[in-house]
């Protein structure tokens, strides 16, 4: 199949940003597997895998914004199916999907929607989800761990809760690395902030973290760092919310509901095998898994309609 892949921003992303990294990642999967990406993006994107068609911005724009603009006229030839990871309002004759990467308004998502976990398509009143992937042989595994926990999100969301974090780790008297944004502690020793990070310096932070603190304050569509962390070897802290108790199991981390909740599962950490966690991943969550769950949901697009359909999120 020949495979639009629409997204506003230029891939790959150096630094902050999951929907980029799974747009690529999906791209690379498709091409692995036979199929043709087609990548439309603005101006400036490369990739080793997909074709590359650059879209002027207003172009992009309109077509998001409007829904009488005509976005046929500025598509590659002979695409089977369209697959937006934005939302677009835009006519197009050619098949199309729509996955929804963050929150919203509950029953306001077109028919052509597909959400990222069960959670999400349950709470947005959607029929169809399929779980994120990644390549696990972009991620360092590491059995032997640090001391320190990591925290690794945009910081100045509170949502994400690295306030939470912090009360966490003094605690339960563990040192606390802080990447996703700068959070001086001039005054304590035991928390250090490294600001934004990508690349081979997230990898061995990801690699190293004795676990990863995730306790955020909202739904969580899906949490791309959980999976990243368990490839990397690296149990997973996380709130009981949203998707995060379909992403982390009694094998790979620990489900909170409270700050003190948190404090007993940095006690207990040696109950869990660096092997569980990476195992985790290389069953549920790979890139592979996750463009074969949009191969069907295509095919079906294709056919002239897509069926309610969910992801198994299973093997590798």
């Amino acid at each position: 199949m020949r495979i639009g892949l629409w997204f506003h921003s230029t891939v790959p992303v150096r630094r902050y940003g999951g929907t980029q990294r799974v747009v690529v990642w999906l791209a690379d999967a498709l091409a692995e597997l036979g199929h043709e990406p087609v990548l439309l993006t603005p101006p400036g994107s490369r990739s080793r895998t997909a074709e590359i068609v650059a879209l002027p911005e207003r172009v992009m724009r309109r077509a998001e914004a409007e829904p009488d603009f005509e976005l046929d006229a500025h598509l590659p030839p002979g695409l089977d199916v369209l697959h937006f990871h934005s939302v677009t309002a835009a006519r197009t004759s050619v098949p199309r999907l729509t996955t929804i990467h963050g929150n919203g308004e509950a029953g306001t998502f077109g028919p052509d929607s597909v959400f990222v976990s069960r959670d999400h398509m349950e709470r947005m009143g959607g029929s169809r989800y399929v779980l994120h992937g990644l390549p696990p042989g972009d991620y360092t595994f590491r059995e032997r761990k640090r001391e320190w926990l990591l925290f690794l999100a945009k910081v100045r969301w509170k949502v994400k809760g690295v306030d939470r974090a912090e009360r966490v780790a003094r605690a339960a008297g563990v040192p606390l690395v802080i990447a996703g944004g700068w959070r001086p502690h001039p005054f304590d020793r035991s928390i250090r902030s490294v600001g934004m990070v990508g690349g081979e310096r997230k990898r061995e932070l990801l690699a190293d973290a004795r676990a990863l603190l995730f306790p955020v304050r909202w739904e969580e569509p899906f949490g791309l760092a959980v999976i990243e962390a368990l490839a990397s070897g690296t149990p997973v802290l996380a709130s009981r919310r949203g998707s995060l108790p379909e992403l982390v199991s009694p094998e790979t981390g620990f489900l909170c509901d409270s700050e003190e909740a948190f404090v007993e599962a940095v006690e207990a950490l040696d109950r869990i095998e660096p092997a569980a966690c990476r195992a985790r991943v290389e069953e549920r969550f790979t890139a592979r898994r996750m463009a074969e769950d949009y191969l069907r949901l295509y095919r079906e697009a294709a056919g002239g309609g897509v069926g309610p359909a969910e992801s198994t999120g299973g093997g590798a």
